[in-house]
């Protein structure tokens, strides 16, 4: 098969190989975007270094991928599937949504296993438990999480075959859900024509959420990146603490409106390096709280499993899922 499998988001390019389905991915290797001008010097570069034979792409993308040409959402990169898979010199080439990926990552995990929510096999999938809750059999999943942009998916089950629904829901409208919330919304609608909800969830987003806690207290903004405010976070600074804890309590009201809306009972797994960075930060918030701010539909919400991915060559695992997926079949294009 000689199947190169990608996870390509706004910042990062991971890049794997596969030689036969079922195959590990092997010589998985970091590109960072900013180093490239397109996605297909890129390619060229990884495949040159490891010296491979490619045959097939899968790619996982951060940003619509129903149109012959995708643009990323958060990087300059751009491409044509038939330009680049011609450039390539592939026969066959498969684009999908970065979080359709992450969530056919877990193909083998729901197929194999009826009760996934035991500790053995959580630990062996390098997945936590956040909230116990009930799994509910013929529901949804929710697979979602912040990184340079804020990722959302919906896994449907057909005949025991994971269906993702793909989707922008990171674009949707920030949607405030305390008094300090409106007042962020406020201060961020001064500075942002369209105040999506991954303005305060993302690694922008929390970059936003520091600076807007420093102009409310008149402080001097110390920190510029995301990196920086999530280990100060952790080194005990109170501000970017205080930034972390924000983001995750918004997170907590994101997750439970896509609950609601996408009647994802089966359970949430929560992805992306930020939300693993910032794992203590579920605790030391008031994110239970908020996911069970529903009114009547609290337990509802609370009852749903939630799980935090600590893989990070999960969007990989999907992307080769997906090549032999038999739902995107249709959506490969060949030479």
């Amino acid at each position: 098969m000689k199947l190169l499998v990608a996870d390509i988001g706004g910042t990062n390019a991971r890049f794997g190989y596969q030689k036969n389905k079922g195959a590990d991915i092997e010589k998985v290797e970091f590109l960072n975007c900013a180093d490239f001008d397109n996605i297909d010097q890129a390619l060229h570069h990884y495949i040159s270094r490891n010296n491979l034979s490619v045959e097939n792409l899968s790619l996982s993308v951060a940003g619509p991928c129903g149109d012959n040409f995708i643009k990323f959402t958060n990087n300059h990169w751009s491409f044509e599937k038939k330009d680049l898979l011609s450039k390539t010199n592939c026969n066959t080439l498969l684009a999908i949504n970065d979080f359709a990926a992450q969530g056919l990552g877990f193909t083998s995990f729901f197929k194999a296993r009826s009760n996934f929510l035991d500790k053995k096999i959580l630990e062996q999938q390098n997945l936590q438990l956040l909230n116990q809750g009930t799994s509910l059999d013929g529901t949804n999943v929710l697979i979602t999480g912040p990184g340079t942009g804020l990722g959302v998916g919906t896994l449907v089950f057909i005949d025991n075959v994971p269906l993702p629904v793909q989707g922008e829901g990171g674009n949707v409208h920030f949607s405030p859900a305390s008094i300090e919330e409106v007042s962020l919304l406020e201060w961020l609608s001064t500075k942002i024509d369209y105040v999506s909800t991954e303005e305060v969830l993302s690694g922008r987003g929390l970059v936003n959420i520091y600076n807007y806690l420093c102009f409310k207290g008149n402080y001097v903004s110390e920190l510029s990146t995301a990196d920086q405010i999530g280990i100060a976070a952790k080194k005990g600074n109170e501000l970017a603490r205080n930034a972390a804890r924000l983001m995750i309590e918004i997170f907590a009201t994101s997750i439970a409106n896509n609950i609601l809306v996408t009647g994802s009972k089966k359970c949430v797994i929560i992805c992306g390096g930020i939300s693993t960075k910032l794992s203590n930060f579920f605790s030391d918030s008031k994110f239970f709280e908020r996911l069970g701010n529903k009114g009547k539909y609290r337990d509802y919400v609370l009852d749903v499993p939630i799980l935090l991915s600590f893989d990070d060559n999960n969007g990989l695992k999907g992307s080769a899922e997906a090549f032999y997926n038999p739902f995107f079949q249709m959506q490969k294009i060949s030479n």
